[in-house]
């Protein structure tokens, strides 16, 4: 009897721990957490994997203070192209459409805003969005926004606008439906797609080859600058840029310089790694020729 308790006790003992193993495996695995999620719309936090792995290491400007109205103003300025199949493109050339529609955005915005401020530095806000006006439909927009340094980095991994890709019965491979819709990202005038230097680039994944980014301040600026008129109208030319157009020139200039320093830094080091292999060949050539200096020549072996 005494036998019989202790095995059904160490047969608990052996459950809990898998359990306990099984929940930690779960929560492990569960990296994301949801700001909103209501009416099929799903806004949330999660690891950001572009910063792993990098050296030296990088962090995003994460929790961040952006207002409800400036999330609309960049995120307004997204727009994605894209088709099901290389004839639709060919025939058709796919327009241009907002990332998020202005429904969307105007009901939305706040949730973009609370989870920047919630966000951790190894951290990014995804979202999923269903096709607008319609009651169901499988086709989403999806994808992932991040703050590094000065810039707002926008990550497209789905869109609504663009059907499934008909496989005609065959298996989908991973990854299919990204390439066979195309998709493209471009910003809308008066801002323009930030050039990010080469060694501020994110890492990005191997699905994850849609993206743009946004100088943030220098969008949010052109963004609220007053059109300029035609000469028919009272066109005067300005003589010099403003004083933000100016910091964001520099900061650029600045950010192409460290660059380019780098790049720089890199090349002397394998300037001074081909010279020592170099050195390393000669020397290796001299010892040889000193060591077969006074051997006396093969003798040829006597004819037959």
């Amino acid at each position: 009897m005494r036998m019989t308790l202790l095995s059904g006790a160490g047969g608990g003992l052996r459950s809990m721990a898998a359990f306990c193993l099984i929940a930690l495996a779960l929560g492990a695995c569960s990296t994301g957490r949801m700001v909103y999620d209501q009416n099929d719309v799903r806004i949330g936090i999660e690891s950001d994997p572009s910063i792993r792995h990098t050296d030296p290491p990088v962090n995003n400007a994460h929790p961040a203070q952006l207002t409800k109205e400036e999330i609309k103003t960049l995120l307004g300025m997204v727009r994605v192209t894209g088709w099901s199949g290389m004839i639709l493109g060919i025939f058709a050339p796919p327009q241009p459409v907002p990332l998020l529609p202005d429904t969307q955005l105007n009901d939305h915005a706040a949730h973009f805003s609370e989870a920047f401020a919630l966000a951790g530095p190894e951290e990014r806000v995804f979202f999923s969005f269903p096709k607008p006006d319609v009651h169901y439909s499988e086709d989403r927009t999806t994808g992932a926004l991040f703050l590094r340094e000065r810039y707002l980095h926008v990550v497209v991994t789905d869109h609504s606008s663009v059907i499934r890709a008909d496989t005609g019965g065959d298996n989908i491979r991973v990854g299919y439906e990204r390439e066979t819709k195309a998709l493209k990202l471009s910003i809308a005038k008066p801002a323009e797609e930030a050039m990010v230097p080469d060694a501020q680039l994110p890492r990005w994944g191997p699905y994850e080859t849609v993206h743009i980014s946004l100088n943030i301040k220098q969008a949010l600026a052109r963004a609220s600058a007053p059109p300029s008129l035609g000469r028919g109208q009272g066109f005067r030319p300005t003589s010099a840029p403003p004083a933000s157009g100016q910091q964001d020139m520099q900061e650029q200039i600045r950010d192409l310089t460290n660059s380019n320093q780098e790049l720089q830094k890199q090349l002397d080091e394998q300037k001074t790694q081909m010279k020592d292999l170099t050195d390393d060949m000669n020397r290796l050539k001299r010892e040889r020729d000193q060591t077969n200096v006074g051997k006396p020549p093969a003798s040829k072996p006597p004819a037959k």
